[in-house]
């Protein structure tokens, strides 16, 4: 039992890794990490990216946008022809009270279009990855819209089952474009289904969120940033 590390977590994201999980960690300094760790996951995905000159699309979770998910951007943005973004606010619960049984619906979204680009490369962020169903929910929506080449999974940390649970529920056409990139997997889950040591807890709570309305409420810069421009190109 324990963490294991994987080609991705050099030493400098190990000590990343183990100030997610320090609870003394302020909410702000946990942002700072976050934000770290994105743009080491966006230099690993960049060496996978063969052109350069590829169409990017690369979505995330409200929570995740303003921090870890602009990491993977900052790294990204500069180095690849275009590269557009999508943030979604997903309501997650379970009608049965069991973790893996969790249901993670959309309640809003902030999606750029591709405009007839063929996309070759789809990312898809999240901070953990436990039971999948925040990935699978906005990763099905995403591919309604749009037919990526390659689909990057993404996460700091993800738990042992996630990767073979994920993959279950698409068909093969789809799961066989997908590509992982994370940095350590965890195989222990407590009572509440929180993976240990994963990221230190409740994502929303170490971010300086109260509960899931709250961060539902919240617009992230980010957002905000990247729509203005948008109107403004129109």
């Amino acid at each position: 039992m324990g963490r294991t590390y994987t080609k991705f977590a050099d030493p400098e994201t190990q000590k990343l890794l183990t100030l997610l999980v320090d609870r003394e960690t302020s909410p702000e300094d946990y942002k700072t990490v976050m934000f770290k760790l994105g743009v080491k996951l966006g230099n690993s995905i960049l060496n996978s990216i063969e052109n350069r000159q590829s169409y990017v699309y690369l979505a995330c979770t409200v929570e995740d946008a303003d921090f870890l998910a602009k990491g993977i951007l900052s790294s990204l943005e500069t180095e690849v022809s275009q590269l557009a973004f999508a943030c979604f606010w997903n309501q997650r619960f379970s009608p049965f009270e069991v973790e893996d049984l969790k249901i993670a619906p959309i309640i809003k979204k902030y999606q750029e279009p591709v405009n007839n680009h063929v996309v070759q490369y789809l990312i898809v962020v999240k901070s953990i990855i436990s039971g999948a169903c925040v990935v699978r929910t906005n990763l099905s929506n995403l591919i309604q819209k749009i037919e990526p080449e390659n689909i990057f999974i993404a996460a700091p940390v993800i738990y042992e089952t996630a990767e073979e649970k994920l993959r279950k529920e698409f068909d093969k056409e789809i799961y066989d474009k997908f590509q992982f990139f994370y940095f350590a997997k965890d195989d222990e889950r407590n009572e509440q289904g929180i993976v240990l040591p994963g990221i230190g807890g409740n994502v929303y709570e170490r971010l300086g969120f109260e509960g899931q309305d709250d961060k539902n409420r919240y617009v992230p810069e980010i957002v905000k940033s990247r729509r203005s421009k948008l109107v403004q190109k129109i």
